[in-house]
């Protein structure tokens, strides 16, 4: 199942991290290259730093950083988990793309919500590839609608996002240093 709803950006398509159909189809849906990863919504700092190649202190600046962001990290359990599957069930068709994988932290109360029943999220701007974000649901449903059934759609309100609000900032911190390397600063 795929799900519409506001980062702290634009809208996203998201869906469950175990649902490959789902993963797959956002990659369709957009005319998304396989060759582009997509970013994992976690559910808080503390994952973070339990589960990536973060230091404390690293994870420490993310909580203060004054901008959306994307951090770009190493994470043992989510490559174990994409190398995965079973003589019933096929690998992520594009799981060696992941040398480093995309996280942002969830920061509202529907994500939250979500996460809690889906665990974690796989998360992109919910816009065709090489189009510019979404910030409506008229537009959303003008570039997805046919493709999309009134049930996957969850809007968490039916009102405009701020088109003003730039991207978020992709990076990755230098080593274990706080020094940054941006792939992405508006």
């Amino acid at each position: 199942m795929l799900y519409i709803l506001p980062t702290d950006t634009c809208y996203g398509i998201w869906c469950a991290f175990h649902d490959k159909d789902a993963y797959e189809r956002i990659y369709k849906l957009k005319k998304r290259s396989f060759d582009k990863p997509l970013a994992i919504l976690v559910e808080s700092f503390d994952w973070l730093g339990k589960n990536t190649e973060l230091t404390s202190e690293q994870v420490d600046f993310l909580k203060n950083y004054h901008r959306p962001f994307t951090i770009l990290t190493e994470s043992s359990p989510v490559r174990a988990y994409l190398e995965f599957y079973t003589d019933e069930e096929e690998a992520f068709i594009n799981k060696d793309i992941y040398t480093h994988i995309s996280f942002r932290v969830v920061h509202n109360d529907t994500q939250k919500k979500l996460l809690k029943q889906t665990w974690p999220l796989w998360l992109t701007s919910a816009n065709l590839a090489d189009a510019w974000e979404s910030y409506s649901p008229l537009k959303i449903e003008e570039d997805f609608g046919y493709q999309i059934s009134t049930w996957e759609l969850v809007f968490h309100s039916t009102w405009e996002l701020n088109s003003a609000t730039p991207p978020s900032d992709v990076f990755r911190f230098i080593w274990e240093s706080l020094e940054i390397e941006y792939v992405r600063k508006i």
